[in-house]
C-alpha cells in the first residue's frame, strides 16, 4: 500500500517493529524506580517489539534505557524522568471558558469535552521539562507526544502531551491504543484516502 513509505512517520520505521527486549531489564527498572508498567505494554516489548513500527513517528524502544549515557547531563535528565514514573500526574477537566488558552476549538470540544484535560500543580518536573508518571511512546511531531499514564487515577490509559495545548484521552490501554492503529493501516480505504491528502500537503 505504501511501498515508497510517503505516509506521515513511516520511514523512521518503515513499518518495523525492533527486537524485543528482555523482561528482567523492565522489571529491573520499575524496581529501582518505584513503579509498574501495564501489563498489556510489558507483553508487547517483551514478546512482540519493543519499539518501531506504530503511530507518529512510530513507538520508541524502552531499551534505550539499557543504552549507556553520553554525558552527565543526559544521564541527570534520564535519572529525574525515571524517578517521576512513579509520581501520579494530576489530570483535571478543562472547562468551556479555557478552550482558547489551550487552543481548543469549540467544536471539537462539544464533539467529546471527556477528552481535555489540564495538569494540575505539581503534576510537571521541570528540572526536565516533562510531567510526571507519564512515559513517552512517541510523537506526532510539533510538540504532540503521546504516553502511557504510569501511576495513579488514570493508570494504563494513553494520553496526548501538547506542550502548547492540553492533554486529550486517546485510548483506555496500550493494546487499544496499539490496535487502532493497526485497524487504521488495514483498513485500505481509510489508508489511501489520508495517504492522498498527506501526499497533497507535500506537494504544495
Amino acid at each position: 500500500m505504501d511501498p515508497l513509505l510517503e505516509m506521515f512517520g513511516v520511514a523512521d520505521h518503515q513499518y518495523r517493529l525492533a527486537s524485543p527486549v528482555d523482561l528482567a531489564f523492565v522489571r529491573t527498572i520499575e524496581e529501582k524506580y518505584h513503579f509498574r508498567f501495564p501489563e498489556d505494554y510489558v507483553q508487547f516489548i517483551t514478546e512482540v517489539g519493543d519499539g518501531g513500527a506504530g503511530p507518529g513517528y512510530g513507538l520508541y524502544s524502552f531499551g534505550y534505557y539499557h543504552t549507556e549515557v553520553k554525558s552527565a547531563k543526559e544521564a541527570k535528565v534520564r535519572e529525574a524522568y525515571l524517578c517521576g514514573l512513579g509520581r501520579e500526574i494530576q489530570l483535571l477537566p478543562i472547562e468551556p471558558e479555557w478552550l482558547e488558552d489551550f487552543c481548543i476549538s469549540k467544536k471539537e470540544y462539544e464533539k467529546n469535552p471527556e477528552k481535555y484535560f489540564r495538569g494540575g500543580k505539581g503534576s510537571f518536573n521541570w528540572d526536565n521539562d516533562t510531567p510526571y508518571g507519564f512515559f513517552h511512546l512517541g510523537t506526532y511531531g510539533c510538540g504532540r507526544d503521546f504516553g502511557l499514564i504510569t501511576a495513579g487515577e488514570r493508570y494504563g490509559q494513553v494520553f496526548i502531551n501538547d506542550t502548547e495545548g492540553p492533554f486529550e484521552l486517546e485510548s483506555d490501554s496500550f493494546q487499544a491504543f496499539y490496535q487502532d492503529w493497526l485497524d487504521f493501516i488495514l483498513d485500505t480505504e481509510r489508508f489511501q484516502k489520508e495517504l492522498e491528502e498527506w501526499r497533497e500537503i507535500r506537494n504544495r
